[in-house]
């Protein structure tokens, strides 16, 4: 099985064949998006296809983060609470497990840089 090192960047892409957003890099899987736009309203949560979850569980990854560009805020969560406190949903766009966001650290640019 191949492990994703420290140095390199794989991109992911959907089960149709687009690319999804994700990237796989520094043993993380990492996304940039709106809030306004791609963030669940009912659960409040951020969702990613289950195909790319278990693509970058295959890959050696233990750590999902998503970085709010209306906000800049960067939320970060073990990949393995996706499956333990995830919600599986289908609106349309495949089948996604959504992580509500009580379940993840949130780091706040703006506060960081009052330290």
């Amino acid at each position: 099985m191949m492990r994703v090192r420290h140095t390199e960047r794989r991109f992911l892409y959907t089960a149709d064949g687009r690319h999804s957003g994700c990237v796989l890099e520094d043993g993380f899987l990492k996304r940039r998006a709106s809030a306004q736009r791609h963030q669940l309203r009912y659960p409040p949560a951020w969702a990613f296809e289950e195909n790319i979850l278990r693509e970058a569980e295959r890959q050696g990854v233990t750590l999902v983060q998503v970085v709010d560009t209306d906000t800049g805020q960067t939320y970060t969560a073990p990949l393995s609470r996706f499956w333990t406190h995830g919600v599986r949903v289908e609106r349309g766009y495949g089948v996604q497990v959504a992580l509500p966001l009580n379940q993840w650290h949130r780091e706040d640019p703006v506060q960081a840089r009052l330290f």
